[in-house]
């Protein structure tokens, strides 16, 4: 039996729950990452690129993303100076 990226990537994400021994399961997720390739001229071109299952219903997606924000919005970050 073959397994698709997305199962794979399902797996990964699994496992890094397990080795965090919280106990919980993986239901839905979205990834969000940032990603560059070199172009002809040999200049770097970044974008963000956004990775979720197909069957996954866009209200979960989008739900997931706005969850994201949100905790992002709240959280305190330290500039390390």
């Amino acid at each position: 039996m073959t397994s698709s990226a997305f199962d794979k990537l399902r797996q990964a994400l699994q496992d890094v729950l397990n080795q965090c021994g919280d106990g919980y399961m993986l239901a839905h997720y979205v990834i969000v990452m940032g990603i560059q390739r070199m172009d002809g001229d040999g200049r770097v071109v970044s974008s963000s690129w956004v990775a979720a299952p197909e069957d996954q219903a866009d209200y979960v997606t989008d739900g997931l993303l706005a969850a994201a924000e949100e905790m992002r919005a709240g959280a305190e970050f330290e500039d390390g100076s």
